[in-house]
């Protein structure tokens, strides 16, 4: 079972790809730097539920419809801005998700916030790895789910196989019965031909009597 995960897991692997990358765009506070990671095979729901599952811990993931985004508010990320809270804005279309990193003075670029702005790309590049993985888990659920079923039916066959057999040796020895029944048979046939052929003559001799009563005798 682990050689297969291990195979499945190079195969998935080798078709799902991801790409981060800095970007501007429009968002519920206007035109803001964010980073953006494409997913070629996820859906946008499927990103979002991963990043609800990916950001947990950092906070409750709120909803702003009007926007069509998603937010954490006071997220502490050590490893992009230390301990000082940010707020996060996600938005989600096709297979995209684009985050912003507010620090309170403005939003994490790379232009003025290297250091932070390389951390938050580490960090989103591993979202996109852990999308990824939670593809190939997908995936190797459902190949896993569909070998329980070839074995289950293996199992199955190799059941009928041994009832196939037990069928086979009942009816070789019906045969063998049938065999010695025949020869019996063939014996009580030849015993029953000599009793009908003996009361045959007892009847006919019978018959001869009664066609005898009455008549003279001649002289």
């Amino acid at each position: 079972m682990k050689f297969l995960q291990l195979f499945l897991l190079s195969f998935v692997t080798l078709n799902v790809y991801s790409q981060c990358q800095e970007v501007k765009q429009q968002m519920s506070l206007g035109i803001q730097s964010g980073i953006q990671v494409t997913i070629p095979e996820a859906e946008p729901k499927f990103i979002d539920k991963v990043w609800k599952k990916y950001t947990k811990e950092y906070g409750k993931l709120s909803k702003n419809k009007k926007a069509d985004e998603e937010f954490i508010e006071g997220a502490v990320i050590q490893t992009i801005n230390g301990k000082n809270p940010m707020n996060i804005y996600i938005s989600t279309e096709k297979n995209q998700i684009v985050a912003f990193f507010d620090n309170g003075s403005g939003f994490i670029n790379s232009t003025d916030y290297p250091n932070e702005s390389k951390s938050a790309i580490e960090f989103m590049t591993e979202f996109g790895h852990e999308v990824k993985r939670e593809l190939i888990r997908e995936e190797l659920e459902k190949e896993e789910s569909i070998l329980k079923k070839n074995q289950k039916e293996l199992e199955k066959l190799k059941k009928d196989n041994i009832e196939l057999h037990k069928d086979i040796e009942n009816y070789k020895l019906k045969i063998k019965k049938a065999e010695s029944d025949l020869v019996t048979n063939g014996k009580d046939q030849e015993r029953s031909t000599a009793t009908i052929e003996s009361q045959t003559k007892i009847v006919e001799s019978v018959v001869t009597k009664l066609n005898n009563v009455g008549k003279v005798e001649k002289k």
